[in-house]
């Protein structure tokens, strides 16, 4: 009797093999990492009566903040069924899967591949949920500058944006584009939002712009305004004033 051949035969050549292939845990590992990190950290909220009109479900509501504060959005509003839109690309199916793990609704789309068919089920989606969180300044940036994407969202579902931005201390900002903000654990993490911005169906172009530019500068002012809190309160762990 023959003995059996100890290699195999090489696999067909294919697709490469992707990182999830070979480490499908990774999206529930990352998820749950983001929850312990996240979950020792200290929260301040201001101007939280804007949060509320997006906790009190009497419709739909866009929450929007730039790329670098997006992993704080993910844990502050997980497991609410709230919908997120993700790039199409490699590494939008990583962060499709951990965001379905902290109870995402991720639709996958960008603006070059996908984008309007992905937009269409966002809009059904929105009109009859919790509500959104979305990038402003969209997959690629450039960093803090609003794009129009998410006013046509706004004004094709009629669900107004409210702006949200935030800052941590101590903490880790990755060496990429959106400078992301990563909170270290049991740091302190300062969350504020703005005033709830409507875009009316029939807006023109130009009006597009106005709402466009106020969305900008809303964001980078509370972006100013979490900065100079966390600020405050390292300095005067009290919270007086020296």
């Amino acid at each position: 009797m023959k003995d059996k051949p100890i290699l195999s035969e090489a696999p067909p050549r294919g697709k490469p093999l992707s990182i999830l292939d070979c480490m499908p845990f990774l999206p529930r590992m990352a998820a749950g990492l983001i929850r312990l990190v996240y979950g020792s950290c200290r929260f301040t909220i201001l101007d939280g009566e804007y949060e509320q009109s997006i906790l009190v479900h009497d419709g739909p509501r866009l929450a929007t903040c730039w790329h670098f504060a997006f992993p704080t959005l993910i844990y502050r509003y997980r497991y609410r069924g709230v919908v997120v839109m993700v790039s199409r690309s490699r590494d939008g199916e990583i962060a499709a899967r951990i965001v379905k793990e902290l109870g995402f609704r991720a639709f996958r789309g960008s603006p070059g591949k996908g984008g309007s068919t992905a937009l269409r089920g966002l809009i059904g989606s929105l009109k009859s949920s919790f509500g959104g969180g979305f990038i402003a300044d969209g997959s690629q940036g450039p960093a803090r500058v609003a794009q129009k994407g998410i006013l046509l969202l706004a004004r094709y579902t009629g669900a107004p944006l409210v702006p949200v931005s935030m800052a941590a201390k101590p903490c880790w900002r990755l060496r990429s584009w959106d400078r992301t903000v990563i909170p270290k654990p049991f740091s302190h993490i300062v969350m504020a939002f703005g005033p709830p911005i409507r875009v009316p169906a029939n807006a023109s172009s130009a009006e597009l712009e106005i709402l466009r530019v106020e969305l900008e500068t809303s964001l980078n002012r509370l972006t100013e305004n979490a900065e100079r809190e966390v600020e405050f309160k390292a300095e005067n762990p009290s919270g007086v004033a020296k």
